[in-house]
């Protein structure tokens, strides 16, 4: 039998085991950035730009 968790669910978040505590901070904090600009990594296929939500990069 092969991995009881299918290899199909690999493709979303395919680092976000691999991150430290800050990093997966940083990604929370981006996403929820996006969201609340009404926006999901489905609207960049070729990849989120790098900071572009980051909460260094946006005033409070």
């Amino acid at each position: 039998m092969g991995n009881p968790y299918g290899n199909d669910h690999d493709d979303h978040d395919d680092d976000a085991e691999e991150l430290n505590d800050a990093d997966q901070q940083k990604e929370n904090d981006e996403i929820q950035e996006m969201g609340k600009q009404g926006l999901t990594d489905q609207d960049f296929p070729k990849g989120r730009p790098l900071g572009t939500f980051s909460s260094s990069d946006t005033k409070k």
